[in-house]
């Protein structure tokens, strides 16, 4: 085998590698870990049973209906959620998200019953849920009944107000709740005793874990899950569920700050007054074989004599991580960088500069869909300086393909003489072999940065495009191994191959315009390289046919375009393409005998 077919062989090789390796990291490798994932936890569910009581669990809707008809709970009616809140305790323990719902069908149904439940009582299987309560040397109110002294439900223009009474304290607390998901606790303390009381307030999220916790799904690789915060001057502090379940912890003494447990689209947050020192911390419990995560934060301990009151404020943040609800804390409330509640990854300097034109151009267009359109243009037209110089140079190399052929012919027994002389041709026709894989690498950035923004912010989650895509957030629905739902059959269902059938419609066009791409290309000389690059577009079908539709529509419009750049740019140079040859050959007229 000659040097050239050789260097051709093995970047070939290297290609599919590389192909392989991504298709392994997005596929193979977060399902091979769920499976592993799935068996480690249920033979440790099988142990803890058989070792420790199995506690109690009770249906949601039957824990909060009895304690609404007996007075235990007070109800929150707010333009962004619904819920209740309970009086053992003051916690914040039943929120559903108003406007976001667990399936597509229950958006388009409006079903209330299939609204986001983030926060469930303790008891349920989800238990989630805040508490804010203070604790002296011998006593805490996490666990007492707090009165009602307001009437009628929280809202944002009606408060909830609450007391508890001792022979040495009083508290007063004010819940109130704004049009988004910010609840405020405002506590007023009076030391009714007769010497100095000595208190701490602790506010804490508590969620008992769940299998789903320590086995990420496939959906949800790309953004953190677990325990998130600002403490201090430490931003974006991240453990995640399985590290928590394996014992790490968060114990930090700081001033400021705020503390979450969050997965992909939600958050349940702890702020407490900027200015307050505070031990920010986050866990697990482990009691009666169960495992709960907690994260929050501790105040310093408050010192109150006798007749003296003093006012304290914490906040707790539980809804949906939309960035401009987010944005507006971080800016009005002086939250430090509660927009970074986003994963947004190493590549924020990027992602969020997308993300932002993404909503500027919905804002205009009135679609996620046509936004992401618009920003295919906005990215070809910033690379077009780079596209230009590549689709250029390979231009050149096409025409020069003729005397590239006869330097290899005239010095085939010769390689380092070929050599040179193939350098002397480029530095005489001005080419540099380079140019058209240098525009290769931001692309390649971009391509990830965008991958990740679409991936992780909730603007996307169930929002439909044209035709029959309903949620651009999830993978196209249809396929082609059943007729594009003709055929009552579910190919994903098939043991270990059924994720690789999945295969849409915009997967089968992405894959078409990677041909055409191809047809504009030189193709290669050696054979086999040839044919390995035959099998690329196949290869990247399948492995976009996992990903997130929006994704693959914005690939099948930047492919659109670049063909479309590259075909004018490659005939205003007298370039004859594969395109041309195809459209000849099927269409022209034939020569005269």
């Amino acid at each position: 085998m000659e040097k050239d077919d050789q260097r051709n062989l093995i970047l070939a090789l290297v290609l599919c590698f590389g192909l392989f390796m991504l298709y392994n990291m997005f596929v193979l490798e977060p399902q091979q870990k769920q499976a592993e994932q799935q068996a480690k936890q249920a033979q440790q569910n099988q142990i803890e049973q058989t070792t420790s009581p199995t506690p109690t669990i009770r249906p949601r809707d039957e824990i909060v209906q009895t304690e609404l008809s007996t007075n235990q709970r007070v109800v929150i009616n707010a333009p962004a959620i619904d819920g209740s809140i309970s009086l053992k305790g003051a916690r914040i323990d039943d929120v559903s998200l108003k406007n976001f719902y667990e399936t597509i069908q229950d958006k388009e149904a409006q079903r209330a019953a299939g609204e986001i439940k983030l926060l469930s009582p303790e008891g349920t299987d989800r238990a989630f849920y805040a508490t804010v309560a203070w604790t002296t040397p011998s006593s805490t109110t996490d666990d007492i009944v707090w009165t009602q002294t307001s009437t009628g439900a929280l809202t944002p223009e009606n408060p909830l107000k609450l007391n508890y009474t001792t022979d040495i304290v009083k508290i007063d607390r004010t819940i109130a709740i704004d049009t988004d998901y910010m609840f405020t606790i405002t506590d007023v303390l009076t030391n009714t005793g007769t010497a100095p009381v000595t208190l701490t307030q602790q506010a804490q999220l508590r969620q008992r874990a769940l299998q789903e916790h320590t086995t990420t799904p496939v959906s949800e690789q790309q953004a953190h899950r677990g325990v998130l915060g600002v403490y201090g001057a430490e931003k974006n502090q991240q453990v995640n569920y399985h590290d928590l379940n394996q014992g790490k912890a968060v114990n930090k003494h700081v001033t400021g700050g705020w503390n979450s447990l969050t997965t992909k689209y939600w958050m349940a947050a702890t702020i407490p007054e900027q200015a307050e020192e505070v031990t920010m911390l986050g866990g697990t419990l482990k009691q009666n074989g169960e495992t709960t995560f907690t994260a929050g934060y501790s105040l310093t301990p408050y010192v109150i004599e006798p007749g003296q009151s003093i006012t304290k404020t914490s906040r707790i943040f539980a809804g949906a991580k939309r960035v401009n609800v987010l944005e507006r804390y971080e800016n009005e409330d002086k939250i430090p960088a509660f927009t970074d509640a986003v994963d947004w990854s190493w590549l924020f300097f990027i992602t969020k500069p997308f993300f932002w034109l993404l909503k500027i151009f919905q804002s205009w267009f009135g679609s996620f869909g046509l936004a992401i359109l618009a920003l295919t243009v906005v990215v070809k037209t910033v690379f077009f300086p780079l596209q230009f110089g590549m689709y250029k140079s390979m231009s050149k190399m096409r025409l020069l393909q003729p005397e590239m052929k006869s330097i290899q012919e005239r010095f085939a027994a010769d390689p380092q003489r070929m050599r040179q002389e193939q350098a002397k041709l480029w530095q005489r026709e001005k080419i540099n072999p380079l140019a058209g894989c240098l525009p290769i690498i931001p692309t390649m950035f971009v391509f990830y940065a965008l991958f990740h923004t679409l991936a992780v912010t909730i603007e996307m989650r169930h929002t439909p495009f044209f035709g029959w895509i309903r949620d651009m957030s999830a993978p196209d629905p249809t396929t082609i191994f059943n007729l594009f739902g003709l055929i009552p059959w579910n190919p994903s269902a098939v043991p270990l191959i059924g994720g690789l059938l999945h295969i849409g419609v915009w997967p089968l066009l992405y894959g078409a315009t990677m041909v055409l791409l191809q047809g504009l290309s030189t193709p290669p000389a050696d054979k086999m390289q040839r044919a390995i690059m035959r099998w690329i577009p196949l290869i990247f079908l399948v492995l976009f046919a996992g990903f997130a539709a929006g994704l693959v529509i914005y690939y099948v419009w930047s492919n659109l375009i670049s063909v479309v750049q590259q075909y004018i740019i490659m005939r205003r140079t007298g370039v004859e393409t594969e395109f041309d040859k195809f459209i000849a050959k099927r269409f022209g007229s034939k020569k005269p005998a």
